[in-house]
């Protein structure tokens, strides 16, 4: 695959229903460790999955199911978890973010701390927009926000944290701005790697049937893995993986370094993906030459077909009110009895929370359904590895022990 360079200037324009339903609407060297909001990032988390093998049971469990919902919130949206190393110990805490501009320190049994970052006067919480993503520094002296600005557009930008983690807004520095042709499939994720490149999880830029076609052009950065290099004093822009529709919510497993990502389908399918991070440079999800497994735009097959393809591991129809994917996690806490692997996610018209099973050779090996939350946008884990249902009606539901 030839991938697409772009030198960003200190802010360089580059080209939800809820937030994420719309549904009708690095090689890294070496496998870098990512640290992600989602996940609980150490230096050490690269296992192959040949090496685990022998410890997974013959038959996976997951004795799991919803707990009682913590409220208090405002439309929460991501879990992030800063590490860092302080003259005393390692450390490592939760926060959350609302959609309209503030984060939060996250307590472990699901309490809304301390505020550390309000940027509401920056952004607006409408539609698909919104402050919707974070991630840390892997020193955690630094963050990074993913949010939509006032004219639409997406912002990536990062921010100074002190020790006591609390944040320094007038310290915002503008990584880059990315025009948005529409409201609407803006994506929101947004991860760090151990050498400092941000990887941002960009949807194809809205409206329906990706009409401009941005999802297999790698001089975009719409529909793809967009990966930001800092290269003083500037950062490099790159597509690191292509052909994605709106990939709202995306994770790394720290046993695994597998990367998992939901990415919201159009009328008739979501899908989720799974790969080696280490494998994902140059591959194409298949937007919008195909929706999941399913033939799309055949203008767009031949472009599809000159990057490695990756199908989905699962995917559903939009039946019994089914409309739009929000992921999701693989479960790597302690509190509840597990075997095997277990990524789970929800859907945000049904509500419905379910975990899906799969195997060393990352193949589908089952489902079960763990409960309902209404308005269901994310399904995110904290420091502790534990998994929290997020939803727009202003709660948090825990995965607890059934």
């Amino acid at each position: 695959m030839k991938i697409a360079h772009v030198r960003l200037g200190a802010i360089t324009t580059l080209a939800l229903l809820s937030l994420i339903a719309c549904s009708s609407s690095n090689k890294t060297a070496d496998s870098a460790t990512v640290v992600d909001a989602t996940t609980i990032a150490t230096t050490d988390v690269s296992t192959n999955l040949a090496e685990t093998s022998t410890t997974v049971a013959t038959e996976p469990t997951f004795a799991a199911t919803l707990g009682t919902p913590i409220t208090d919130y405002v439309d929460p949206v991501d879990i992030a978890v800063r590490q860092g190393i302080t003259l005393q110990s390692f450390t490592s805490q939760s926060y959350i973010v609302e959609r309209a501009g503030k984060i939060y320190e996250l307590a472990s049994d699901g309490r809304k701390g301390t505020e550390v970052l309000d940027i509401s006067d920056l952004t607006i919480a409408q539609g698909e927009q919104g402050l919707l993503g974070l991630a840390f520094a892997p020193d955690g002296s630094g963050a990074y926000v993913n949010y939509t600005n006032l004219a639409g557009d997406t912002v990536i930008a990062s921010f100074l944290v002190a020790d006591d983690g609390s944040f320094n807004k007038s310290s915002q520095g503008m990584i880059t701005t990315i025009k948005q042709p529409y409201p609407n499939h803006n994506g929101g994720d947004i991860m760090v790697d151990a050498d400092g490149a941000i990887y941002v999880f960009m949807g194809d830029g809205g409206f329906a049937n990706d009409p401009e076609r941005h999802a297999l052009d790698v001089t975009s950065p719409l529909g793809k893995i967009w990966k930001l290099s800092p290269v003083d004093p500037q950062w490099i822009g790159e597509a690191w993986a292509v052909g994605l529709r709106n990939p709202w919510r995306a994770s790394l497993d720290p046993a695994t370094n597998d990367l998992w990502i939901a990415d919201v389908g159009q009328d008739h399918w979501e899908e989720i993906n799974v790969v080696p991070f280490d494998q994902v440079q140059g591959v194409s999800f298949g937007w919008s030459a195909r929706e999941g497994t399913h033939e799309f735009n055949a203008d767009q097959q031949a472009l599809h077909e000159t990057f490695t393809a990756v199908e989905p591991v699962y995917e559903y129809e939009h039946v019994d009110n089914n409309c739009s994917i929000s992921g999701g996690v693989v479960y790597r806490g302690s509190q509840v009895p597990v075997s095997g692997t277990w990524y789970i996610f929800s859907d945000y018209c049904t509500g419905k929370v379910q975990a899906l099973c799969i195997d060393n050779q990352r193949k589908n090996c089952g489902l079960i359904e763990l409960g309902t939350v209404e308005k269901s946008v994310g399904v995110l884990a904290d420091a502790q590895g534990e998994v929290w249902v997020l939803s727009q009606n202003g709660l948090i539901v825990p995965i607890v022990a059934s």
